[in-house]
Formats: structure tokens, C-alpha cells, sequence
């Protein structure tokens, strides 16, 4: 871990010799192709075709040396069929649970979990969990021209947090990638060590992701920033409301 944790290029950029175009989910793909387009529809890699266009974003490698070409560890866990995902890395689980609004003796309310409804990979379980958890956020009635904006400082702030959570897991390690939703809080927990002090993170202004290409995939459709900014985000959205001040626990 220590020595992966070294390497400034990050951990997702790994070959995963074997796996090809063919694991990929083509619909999870096209999604995130779409929110893409929305945000730059003038950038040249729309046109590309689906390989070329995961090759750009680091999802898809060769090895001049060797020749091998494959999947990336980020490719696969971000747009992977959840079969080889849950192949290649079952170390792994991601889970969704909320537990707000229970009645009686009910243990949850809402569950997300491999189930076999879904395509298991991190851009499906984000794209699914991130709408769970804002529903109930505040939204107030506003404006742009003749356009309704409903996206708050509150809600980007939980983008902010759940992208968080992807990005500086490590996901070599047993873990589950499990967001919690409660009455007064939400809880996100990842595999893996913080790479930076918590004291600097509360701060920001420096940034050191484990998963710089899927941190670059989410900036890319405005889940995120790169800066170090995230964390100030999160404290700022969380205060403007007077709520209580986020909690980031490392547990070694």
C-alpha cells in the first residue's frame, strides 16, 4: 500500500492485462458520453469512437513495450460490465443504505446493493446514490432567466463529498464503498488511508487523489474540482446553513 501510495501518477492508471472493449457497459458508457457533451459540445472527442474515447480519458491503455493494450483499473471500475467488475476486484462492494424515515421496526428504507438490477460499476452507483441523497436537501425557489436553477451550495457540496469518496479510495484493499443516509446526517465511507494530514485537507488549497483519471472523468462532467477545494466546499455549504460542522475520521 505504502509503495503504491508513492507513486504520484496515482493507482487507476494500472493495465488490466485481459480486459478489453468487451467488459465495458456500452449504456453506462453513453451516459457518461451524453453529460459530457452537455457540458462541452464543442470538443473533438465526441466525435471519437468508444475506444479512442476512453483511451483520452485513461480508461483504456497500451504498453509501448510490451504491446498489451486493455482496459485500465479506472476504465473497468468506472464503466465496466458488473460481472468482470465484481471479477477483477471482488475485494470490493459498493452499498447504498438509508435508514431515514423508518417506521416501526423497518432496518432501512431504501437499499442499493449488488442485486443483479444493475450494472455494478462506480459511475452507475454515483449517477444512482448522489439523487438519493440531495432529494431532501432545501431547495429554494429560484431562477435563471426563464429557467428554474434548483442546484444549491448544499447539493454540490454532497457531488463534492460522494466524488470525494471515489476518488481517494484505495481500492487494491478489502473495503465497501457505503453511503448512509440518517434523519440528521449522511455517512461515506472508502477503503484506504488518507494520503494527505486531515489539518491540511480542512484547509485545503492541495490536492493528492489516489484516482487522478477518475478524478479527471468526474471534473470532466462537473462532479469535483482538482484543486484541494472540495473539503472547504463541503464546510462552507454545511455552515451557510448553520448545520453541523462535517467530521473526517480516519480509522487505520
Amino acid at each position: 500500500m505504502m509503495l503504491r501510495d508513492a507513486n504520484e501518477a496515482g493507482n487507476d492508471g494500472l493495465l488490466l492485462e485481459y480486459y478489453t472493449m468487451d467488459d465495458i457497459d456500452i449504456p453506462t458508457l453513453e451516459r457518461f458520453r451524453q453529460m459530457f457533451q452537455n457540458l462541452h459540445p464543442e470538443h473533438q472527442w465526441n466525435s471519437a469512437e468508444h475506444k479512442e474515447f476512453l483511451t483520452n480519458f485513461g480508461g483504456y491503455t497500451r504498453d509501448r513495450r510490451t504491446g498489451k493494450e486493455g482496459l485500465t483499473m479506472a476504465g473497468l471500475l468506472m464503466f465496466g460490465k458488473g460481472l468482470p467488475v465484481r471479477e477483477r476486484f471482488d475485494n470490493l462492494r459498493m452499498d447504498y443504505i438509508d435508514k431515514s424515515n423508518l417506521i416501526g421496526d423497518q432496518r432501512y428504507s431504501d437499499r442499493l446493493t449488488y442485486d443483479g438490477t444493475w450494472e455494478n460499476n462506480l459511475f452507475n452507483f454515483i449517477r444512482m446514490v448522489i439523487p438519493k441523497l440531495t432529494r431532501d436537501l432545501p431547495h429554494p425557489f429560484s431562477m435563471d432567466g426563464v429557467v428554474r436553477k434548483d442546484d444549491t451550495l448544499q447539493a454540490k457540496a454532497v457531488r463534492e463529498a460522494v466524488t470525494n469518496m471515489v476518488i481517494h479510495s484505495d481500492f487494491m484493499v478489502n473495503g465497501v464503498l457505503k453511503v448512509e443516509k440518517y434523519d440528521d446526517c449522511f455517512v461515506l465511507t472508502n477503503p484506504g488511508l488518507l494520503k494527505l494530514p486531515i489539518e491540511q485537507i480542512y484547509k485545503g488549497g492541495e490536492s493528492k487523489a489516489r484516482n487522478q483519471r477518475m478524478q479527471n472523468m468526474f471534473r470532466m462532467i462537473g462532479y469535483g474540482e482538482n484543486l484541494g477545494s472540495g473539503f472547504p466546499l463541503i464546510l462552507n455549504a454545511w455552515n451557510e446553513k448553520h448545520w453541523i460542522k462535517p467530521e473526517l475520521l480516519e480509522q487505520p
